[in-house]
């Protein structure tokens, strides 16, 4: 009876958190407007999305600022784009982000904001064709790219009296959204109709090189807060982040299954693959039930801390971006040093004792099974139980 009153009073406090977040005020725009053009007066044109006119201390000179917003990978962005009166992009500019700062820090480093100078406000943007995306942050650099349009066409019409042409929009279908659907769906075929568990070493290995060094893409709390928050990006051009997200949630609630954790994880796969430096039978599981609770502590208060600052980036502390996308902070590479290493004694310890996509998806498998009408009698295995064969 404890546990459930506890169960309700955590849910609650996430719930109220994320309600009263929700109706906290959004910051000042001319705070930003300060920072990007210093010495000039403002006056507000537009609300939605909120617009500027903005006139130099020369009083000869002036711009429109407009502030767009697009959702990325781990939340929205919102970018503030500067243009002149001659209708060309001078600066643009990311104000505020609630993306995952790995992705985000990768797209400036490349100085990918740079190529909008001098684009016309009412030339159509498309990512691979009238910009270059940054390698392993393509949703960001689409995410950042949909802002900037969204802005400048908003001026180009209603204030500087141009004409646009907007481009249909493309549904983006490739190897990669394609890859990602047949390893999901091999999965779904090996695991619950032929039931060749021993097989998922082979689609671990496919998702340590297409989802980990090829896409760099997984679940993350990040996504998952995202998720929750409503932040999903537009999904004609990022299916990728709707496969795998929805993707390993989908196939948890649909089976009662932890699926993705040990067939399709990459730092899962890695781990495995650490495991048999000193022999998968050496490895010993973690035991103890306090540390098996710790990611389901550690995945509320990440979701807590995200809904209190409307950041799904912010509770995020996963290795993954670290790994894959080989940048971090020297805590970062110290924190991944030690999982690896201690991962060749303990069995996929990161997952048993800190990560908190795993404790999410067991939780969406026992709500499913809790449930039982999808699947009839699905079997019953979360990561703590799978089993230690040597031979599978």
């Amino acid at each position: 009876m404890l546990k459930r009153i506890m169960i309700v009073v955590a849910v609650a406090m996430l719930i109220g958190v994320l309600a009263y977040s929700n109706m906290a005020a959004e910051k000042d725009e001319l705070l930003y407007m300060k920072q990007i053009l210093p010495q000039t007066s403002f006056e507000e044109i537009n609300n939605n999305p909120p617009t500027f006119k903005a006139d130099q201390s020369n009083g000869k000179d002036h711009y429109y600022v407009v502030f767009g917003e697009a959702n990325g990978y781990g939340g929205p962005l919102k970018i503030a784009t500067v243009i002149d009166p001659l209708g060309e992009i001078q600066q643009v500019v990311v104000v505020e982000s609630r993306e995952t700062s790995s992705f985000l820090n990768k797209v400036l480093k490349a100085k990918f904001l740079d190529q909008f100078k001098n684009i016309k406000a009412n030339d159509p943007i498309e990512l691979g064709a009238d910009i270059d995306s940054v390698t392993g942050a393509t949703v960001s650099s689409r995410a950042i790219a949909n802002a900037v349009q969204q802005g400048s066409h908003e001026v180009a019409v209603n204030q500087l009296g141009l004409s646009i042409s907007e481009k249909p929009e493309s549904w983006k279908f490739g190897l990669a959204e394609a890859s990602a659907i047949i390893l999901f769906l091999a999965v779904l075929v090996l695991s619950l109709v032929l039931k060749k568990s021993k097989i998922r070493y082979i689609t671990l290995l496919a998702a340590v090189v297409i989802f980990g060094f090829w896409l760099k893409i997984q679940i993350s709390l990040s996504s998952i807060s995202a998720l929750l928050m409503g932040y999903w990006p537009p999904i004609h051009s990022n299916m990728i982040w709707y496969v795998i997200v929805l993707g390993g949630l989908g196939i948890a609630l649909f089976s009662g299954r932890n699926l993705y954790c040990y067939w399709l994880c990459p730092f899962g796969g890695v781990q495995e693959l650490t495991s048999m430096v000193r022999g998968r039978s050496k490895c010993r599981r973690v035991s103890n039930q306090a540390l098996k609770l710790l990611p389901k502590i550690l995945l509320w208060s990440g979701l807590l801390l995200t809904f209190l600052y409307r950041n799904p980036a912010i509770g995020s502390y996963e290795p993954f971006g670290t790994l894959f996308g080989l940048t971090g902070t020297v805590l970062n590479w110290l924190l991944l040093l030690v999982i690896i290493t201690v991962s060749i004694f303990i069995y996929r310890f990161w997952c048993d004792c800190f990560c908190p996509v795993g404790a999410f998806l067991d939780i969406c498998a026992k709500i499913r099974r809790r449930l039982g009408k999808l699947v009839h009698s699905p079997e019953k295995v979360t990561r703590h139980q799978m089993p230690m064969n040597k031979n599978e």
